[in-house]
Parts: structure tokens; sequence; C-alpha cells
């Protein structure tokens, strides 16, 4: 195991610390641990199989300490609100990360980067760097990088002859098909927390926006808007039964257990989707990049999601908390990210690397999306714009609310969000 310089010198900790000002004088001294708040998840296994090679060496203890998804980002502004150093590290969905930089419970991270010669920044493709930043400064690191791919089963596609989809009239196409065969057409998600992201991201893929990128204006009532909506409806049409009310967990198990031809899924969900202990369809699913159409006036593009890790603004020890980042996303030990079964941070290194690719083929399609990929805006209101977006689908796909209804209702919710919150001024 290449240590690469793990343990700092005091000489060369008190260099760094007059570099960042970002350290406290308590780092001067080696804590016995650290703690990192973290989700189950692929991504905190990887780091939990690493954590004990970290401590072999170091002597330091990565204590790791589980919350549900939802309590994830309160955790940490609580955290910091309260100015107790409760933990050192956590990982962060990029999209709650201006919620949480706003109340200020994140540490700015860009002079810990810039003198840590060794976690060679410059791996990273810059669309990545600027997904780990808010207003331009770095308050994480990319600890996954999970774009949103188009899956499909390769058996079934084989047999009726398809293709993976590039516009996503070929998708429709391709859910009939399926259908038609018996088989499921599309897997879905379609519930009331979460469906946003998934139409969120077709429209993006679709040349649509969520907002004016100058203005911040909501613009669901643009004609696209409409447009992508009603296509992601129709595709519910051929999903699996109780679709409408169906979660990413609920998508992701379908996928694994029964005959669904294609979805829409965040890459870091391999492991999952291929496990041979838990799934029918491990082999027999591969990635292609996501569908794109040009119904709207803006590039259409795929969506880029994943995990960040940061450091509590509130830890006392910032400088050891970086110094595990540093080794743990390193690019020596991505090999050792995905032998436990967690999406490496895609590094440029990581996603041109052959042993790579074979063991991981989507990490091609996940390295294209690092460049030309674009995530949902960063505002703080995000959490909220998603809840009331989804409402409206779930009421739309369930049919309590018609089309028309429905987008006017998520295009009046999202505008009072954002007056409200003096993001846009009309």
């Amino acid at each position: 195991m290449n240590k690469r310089g793990i343990l700092v010198t005091a000489a060369g900790l008190m260099a760094l610390m007059a570099v960042s000002g970002a350290a406290s004088a308590q780092d001067a001294g080696k804590p016995s641990s650290l703690t990192m708040l973290v989700m189950d998840s692929p991504s905190a296994n990887g780091l939990k199989a690493l954590a004990k090679t970290y401590q072999s060496e170091t002597g330091i203890e990565i204590k790791f300490v589980e919350v549900p998804y939802e309590q994830l980002a309160t955790k940490v502004i609580l955290a910091a609100k309260s100015k107790q150093a409760t933990y050192d590290l956590a990982q962060v969905d990029a999209g709650y990360m201006p919620q949480i930089v706003t109340a200020k419970a994140l540490a700015p991270l860009d002079d810990l980067i810039a003198a840590d010669k060794d976690y060679n920044y410059d791996d990273f493709p810059e669309g990545l760097k600027a997904y780990a930043k808010y207003d331009g400064v770095s308050y994480s690191v990319p600890l996954s990088t999970e774009p949103y791919l188009q899956w499909y089963r390769t058996d079934l596609y084989t047999t009726l002859g398809l293709t993976p989809a590039k516009t996503w009239d070929d998708a429709l196409a391709n859910a009939k098909a399926l259908q038609a065969a018996g088989d499921i057409g599309y897997g879905g998600v379609y519930d009331a927390s979460g469906a946003a992201y998934f139409y969120l991201s077709m429209l993006q893929s679709s040349g649509g926006r969520l907002l004016d990128p100058e203005t911040n204006q909501p613009l669901l009532d643009a004609p696209v808007a409409k447009t992508v909506m009603a296509r992601y409806l129709e595709l519910a049409k051929y999903g699996t039964p109780g679709v409408e009310s169906a979660t990413v967990f609920d998508a992701v198990n379908s996928f694994s257990q029964l005959n669904v031809g294609q979805m829409i899924l965040a890459s870091g969900w391999w492991s999952t989707v291929n496990d041979t202990a838990s799934s029918k369809s491990t082999g027999l699913v591969a990635t292609a990049n996501t569908p794109l159409s040009t119904d709207g006036p803006y590039e259409p593009v795929s969506s880029l999601f994943g995990w960040v890790a940061g450091i509590s603004s509130a830890s006392t020890h910032q400088q050891a908390a970086w110094d595990f980042l540093s080794w743990a996303l390193s690019a020596e030990n991505a090999g050792a990210f995905i032998d436990a079964g967690a999406p490496p941070p895609a590094r440029i290194s990581t996603t041109s690397n052959p042993e790579f690719l074979e063991k991981l083929p989507y990490l091609a399609a996940a390295g294209e999306a690092t460049t030309d990929g674009l995530p949902l805006p960063r505002i703080p209101e995000l959490s909220q714009i998603i809840a009331v977006i989804s409402q409206n689908i779930s009421a739309m796909v369930t049919g309590q609310k018609s089309l028309d209804d429905g987008m006017a209702a998520a295009q009046d919710a999202v505008l009072n969000i954002l007056v409200q919150s003096g993001r846009y001024n009309g």
C-alpha cells in the first residue's frame, strides 16, 4: 500500500497550516480517531473497507456513524451550529451541499487541496471539480461520480433486435416493443418525494432547464417542460404494476428481479444490480449514455449526480480529516474502492483505465458525463423544489391532476419558493 506520506511531520503540518489557515491548532497533535457521518451506501462501504488499512498504517481509527438519507444534511448542519466537534467528516449528496454551505457547516478546502500535490487535483475533469464547489469554492471533493445513464437488459434487447435509445422517442419505441413481447418496457420512478430528479434529468437531456441560467426564473411553463412531462408520464404506461408510487429503490429492485428492459438510473447502482447473491440480472445489464432530444432551446445534456465528501467546520482536526480523504480518494486507491463494490471518483486516470473499465463498463459513459453533463441548479432551495415537483408528478400520474393543471401548479409552487427566498425577483 502506497502511504503517500500519510503521516505529516510537525514541521510539515505547521507549513500547511500557514498556507491554508483552515486547520485548527489542535491538528498539531495526531488524533486517535476521526468520526464520519455516512449513509448506508456502496460509497460508505468503500470508505469503511479503506479505513481499516488506514488505521493499520497511521494508528488513526475512522469511526462511521450511519444516518438515514433524509437526515444526513440536517445532522451536518446541526452539528456545526452547536459548535461541537461531534464529527469530522461527512458524506454529502452534492445536490444538498448549497444548503449545508449556506449554514456554514462545511470547511473550505481549496487551500488544503492546493497544498497537497499527492492528491493530484488535476486528475479530475473540470466538470467534476465544479460539481464539488459552491459559488466557486471547494467545500467538498468527489466521493462517487454517479451520472444518470441509460441501463438496459442485453438479453432482451438481443432477442428483440433493439439497440440503446439515442433519443427519447427511441426510448418510447423500445418500451412499446418490450411490452409487446411480454416484458416490462420501462422502469420508472414516480413517487411523491423523488420523481422530480428523474423528470428534471429528462428535461435537461431534452433541451430544457428547470431555471433560466441568468435570472433563475422557473421554466416549467415553457413548452419543452410540458412536452417532456407528457413523455415522462407516457413511459409510466410501460412500467411495473404500482409504478405510480415507485421509489428509486423499487425501480432498482424491479430491474434486478424482473424482466425490465430499460431505465434511467445513477451509475452508482452498478454493484447492486450486478450482485450475484441477490440480483437475477447479473451479467445481463449494460449501460449507455442518456437519450438526448432537441425539444427545447438549450443544449441537451446528461445530468450529474453523486456523493461528495466534506470536512465539518466544527472539526478540531481538519488537517487530519483531509489527510484521510486525500489518501482514501487517491488514484492509487481507486482499485480498492471498486473491489469494495463502490463507485470510484471519476478521475481521468480511473475512467480511462482498461482494468477498471473491464470491471465497471459504465465508467466510459460516466467519464463522458463528467465532461459534458450538468448538475441540477446548485441552490439551497433545491430540496423544496424537488418536493413540490415530485408531489405534482404523483398527482398527474395517478390522475388526480391533468397535465396542464399539474404543470401550472408546479410552476407556481417553484415560483413562490424562489420569490420568497429572494432568489428570483421577477
